[in-house]
């Protein structure tokens, strides 16, 4: 005969394979059909917390539906929902395994998958970023966390998922002062954290660096004087070709008026030519070659490649010479006075 220690082994087991079937069954029962409208009331309840915005209240009454019958219907409301609270990444994995689902669903719920597989794809693009990156050289037992959720502590920078808002990206190492950081991330957003774990101090936390400005291009050269140059060689240079040009006016005047002889009665007006013919070609040529040294002057200026300023060994910063132009006075055959330098 089996021995009493025996036989209440044997009740035990019989007890929990018998409420383990009779769980199994209730899991597996259909609602019946007060809990069906009780739960169809529910739904409806629930769809109007959504459309008055009061979506807490909204995802609670439709997760109570779903414990009834989680339909097409019921699923798609709560990834609805779970949008307008802002948890996109819950929503769209929603919409995805609902989209998943389509094959095993009755034809009249098969819009709803298709309807869902859109909304999972636009839901992808407006889902925030975090690309984590580790400093190099940080301690082998580094740990980084996102709002408390451990990642993968690496060097080679990784992105992760978050939704819309404010984000605390922490590290922490047993050698290490603990390092944080908050970023405030909108949709479809990305931002790049540089985790740095200093050395134990007991100076408290170490500060995450911020962006990297741009390095400075080579600095420009003013290009004023270079411009000012040009401008004035360019007008003396045309002045000089202009009096040339008036001077052997001048001489062709002369030459035909005294072909047989210089007339007596047009003496007055032809001396004033003579002399005007004097006086133009030297200042024709006196403009036309300052013309061309302040063109070239400006031309250089203007053209020459920049120099960074030199550091000198007592530590202070002196900047290259820079070009300087110099106009002042100078006697020119004919009475003109002129005069133009310039420096490089």
């Amino acid at each position: 005969m089996m021995n009493r220690s025996a036989r209440a082994a044997a009740v035990g087991i019989v007890l929990a394979l018998s409420s383990a079937a009779t769980g199994a069954h209730a899991q597996s029962r259909a609602p019946s059909p007060d809990e069906l409208k009780a739960a169809r009331e529910l739904f409806q309840d629930a769809y109007r917390d959504e459309q008055e915005k009061r979506f807490a209240q909204a995802l609670e009454k439709f997760q109570r539906v779903a414990t009834v019958k989680e339909s097409a219907s019921v699923r798609y409301r709560i990834a609805s929902v779970l949008v307008s609270l802002g948890r996109l990444r819950e929503a769209r994995d929603a919409f995805r395994a609902l989209a998943g689902s389509k094959a095993a669903l009755p034809p009249n719920e098969q819009e709803v998958a298709d309807s869902s597989a859109e909304r999972a794809q636009a839901l992808d693009r407006r889902i925030p970023r975090i690309v984590v990156h580790l400093q190099e050289g940080s301690p082998p037992d580094a740990r980084v966390t996102i709002d408390g959720a451990a990642i993968p502590a690496s060097t080679t920078p990784r992105p992760f998922e978050v939704d819309p808002g404010e984000h605390v990206v922490q590290a922490s190492s047993k050698a290490s002062d603990p390092s944080e950081s908050k970023v405030v991330l909108q949709e479809g957003g990305e931002v790049a954290v540089t985790v740095v774990l200093a050395p134990k101090a007991g100076t408290g936390k170490a500060v995450v660096p911020g962006p990297t400005p741009e390095p400075d291009g080579p600095p420009r050269a003013n290009k004023t004087l270079a411009f000012v140059a040009l401008g004035a060689g360019g007008v003396l240079l045309v002045t000089g070709i202009v009096l040339l040009v008036v001077r052997e006016g001048d001489i062709s005047d002369l030459n035909q008026a005294c072909r047989d002889g210089c007339p007596s009665s047009n003496r007055n007006a032809l001396e004033a030519t003579r002399d005007e013919a004097q006086l133009f070609g030297p200042l024709g040529v006196g403009f036309s070659v300052v013309g061309l040294v302040a063109a070239g002057a400006g031309a250089y200026l203007l053209f020459r490649p920049s120099a960074r300023p030199s550091a000198p060994a007592n530590g202070t910063t002196t900047s290259p010479p820079t070009g300087g132009l110099r106009i002042g006075p100078s006697p020119v055959r004919g009475g003109a006075v002129l005069g133009l330098g310039a420096s490089f």
